[in-house]
């Protein structure tokens, strides 16, 4: 992908945004690359961002998660970001919004740059400001051989309650013209889960079904098997709803949500 991922962690009371920060801004200029660090505590060069954080605060330890672009598809990255394709999605969230910024590679201020050289140049910096200049002998993993511990944490980030359970709540409106009707679908969401829908259709028959299929959507899953999950509901609570007359609805928005969610 080209990006680097880092973690600094280390006691609460010694944690600092822009001292960790500068660390890794130093560790650039062993490779000769010119970057600083802004007032937003991301590193830049030439005030092209390069390196973003993100930051969690426990008890006793904090914790400082940084990227670093080194050969990344620019363009690529632009699109999943930019602002006007988010709101063209319909999104309402009420996370933190993202500030955009210019971004650049290190590739573009050095030709020799790779995850390897980044990597032994910010563990430089980190054993003289926080070792007392003893070097640190890494660790390295391979990913089919991993400590048990790190396998365990490897399963637990890749289920379902971490990488959508603690997403803030929002709420996303979809549109479509179907060949029978227009349709419109608000999703309320917190935690990954759908606290409330709204199904709005311009036909005047069959209402029924559409606000069975809202009502049926509450508490499934934000995923893109949410109507095909409401369904199911539907069959085993009120079976009969959904019928010969009315399924090829149920069906196209179904397809529709799997494709388009």
């Amino acid at each position: 992908m080209g990006n680097s991922i880092y973690t600094i962690f280390m006691p609460r009371e010694s944690f600092s945004r822009r001292a960790n920060a500068e660390l890794v801004a130093r560790s650039l200029h062993q490779l000769d690359i010119p970057a600083q660090v802004n007032e937003r505590h991301d590193i830049v060069v030439d005030n092209h961002k390069v390196s973003g954080s993100a930051y969690k605060l426990t008890g006793k330890r904090a914790y400082h998660h940084g990227t670093m672009l080194i050969d990344t598809d620019i363009e690529m990255l632009k699109g999943c970001l930019s602002k006007k394709r988010m709101n063209n999605l319909g999104m309402v969230s009420k996370g933190v919004e993202s500030v955009p910024s210019p971004v650049t590679n290190l590739r573009d201020y050095s030709y020799t740059i790779d995850h390897q050289q980044f990597c032994e140049s910010v563990m430089a910096e980190f054993t003289g400001a926080y070792n007392d200049g003893i070097p640190v002998q890494p660790t390295l993993f391979d990913h089919i051989n991993l400590p048990k511990k790190v396998e365990e944490t490897r399963q637990s980030l890749m289920a379902w309650d971490w990488i959508y359970g603690q997403t803030p709540e929002f709420t996303n409106t979809i549109e479509k013209e179907f060949g029978w009707g227009h349709v419109k679908l608000t999703i309320h969401s917190k935690h990954g889960k759908i606290m409330r829908a709204d199904i709005l259709t311009n036909l005047s028959s069959e209402p029924i079904i559409f606000s069975g299929l809202a009502v049926a959507l509450e508490g499934c899953q934000y995923n893109t098997m949410a109507i095909d999950d409401a369904i199911k509901k539907i069959n085993i609570d009120v079976p009969g709803l959904i019928n010969a007359d009315n399924v090829h609805f149920t069906n196209d928005i179904n397809q529709w949500i799997q494709h388009g969610l």
